[in-house]
């Protein structure tokens, strides 16, 4: 990435004010890092620093051109067990939304939203930005109904939704839920055989926290046309191919270097069976495409590992 994203002619603007909501979780420490590695000065917030008191916007988000909102405290499972968390979860969005008519900016503001979950699955992929809409599980609608709450904000600020496909890499959460290949890593390392659910012909398209990262701040390169558009931006962000249980389970093995056993349980009814993304819309439109494949993110995710078993205290 250039060392900064203004384009020549406009290097005497100032930089923008960006902020960062979810600054230190999986996504949000390395969106921070990116941003920081681009000479882009952003403002964290996180649930120890929180960007809403009550009702009231913390004062820095007054002055922010940009946000990012990244902030989630459910995962699909979570959701289906306790719909009231979803329930909170596009509760606590909406607050924070009707908190920023405070920014006379009107500031862009990006959703990481779900591009695993909020599109019909009775349509083939991969899915485009205009594929049907059609949640099947409480997660799926939850992250839809917050893509609606930040559409029916556009009169005080620019909304733009990022569908992330299956973010994975190092710090990712290894307990059951958060991912497949971080809860894969954590059983290898910890002596137990991989849980396999359903046949492992079932396929998802699994992207790099750092590429997801990198779409993140592409963003910021394009603020103007994404505040001048004339509806929210929506675009998939993804790896944009399909890679099955089965396939993964095989490319685990190579990394590691060795047979790996796995047993295999019947899939979850809240899980989807086939889901990949069309990327072609980011290219075009944030001049984004993945740089990181499968086997380069799975050495890079295990080394993670590894060096944290290795530390004297452990995790």
């Amino acid at each position: 990435m250039p060392a900064t994203l203004l384009p020549q002619n406009d290097r005497h603007r100032p930089a923008p004010v960006v902020a960062v909501v979810g600054a230190g979780g999986f996504l949000g420490t390395r969106v921070m890092r990116a941003l920081s590695g681009a000479g882009v000065e952003a403002l964290a917030f996180t649930s120890a620093a929180p960007a809403v008191h009550g009702t009231r916007l913390d004062p820095a988000l007054h002055h922010c051109d940009m946000v990012f909102y990244l902030a989630s405290r459910i995962t699909p499972a979570i959701a289906q067990r306790e719909p009231e968390r979803a329930v909170q979860e596009v509760t606590s969005f909406r607050t924070f939304l009707d908190a920023l008519r405070e920014n006379p900016r009107r500031p862009v503001v990006t959703l990481t939203a779900s591009g695993g979950t909020v599109y019909d699955p009775g349509c083939e992929p991969p899915y485009d930005e205009h594929s049907p809409e059609g949640p099947s599980n409480a997660y799926g609608r939850a992250k839809l109904e917050q893509e609606k709450a930040l559409a029916a904000a556009s009169d005080w600020l620019a909304p733009a939704v990022l569908r992330l496909s299956n973010v994975y890499g190092p710090g990712q959460h290894t307990t059951a839920g958060y991912g497949v290949i971080g809860y894969w890593m954590r059983a290898l390392l910890a002596g137990e055989k991989l849980r396999i659910l359903g046949d492992g012909g079932s396929s998802r398209d699994y992207v790099h926290v750092d590429d997801a990262a990198n779409a993140l701040l592409a963003v910021v390169g394009r603020a103007d046309a994404l505040r001048a558009a004339d509806r929210p931006t929506v675009l998939n962000i993804g790896a944009g191919e399909p890679t099955s249980l089965d396939d993964l389970h095989k490319h685990l093995e190579a990394t590691v270097g060795r047979p790996v056993p796995v047993e295999r349980e019947p899939a979850r009814p809240f899980d989807r069976r086939d889901v990949w993304l069309d990327i072609g819309r980011a290219a075009e439109v944030l001049g984004w495409r993945p740089e990181i494949g499968l086997a380069e993110g799975l050495a890079d995710t295990w080394r993670y590992h590894l060096s944290q078993e290795r530390r004297p205290n452990g995790r």
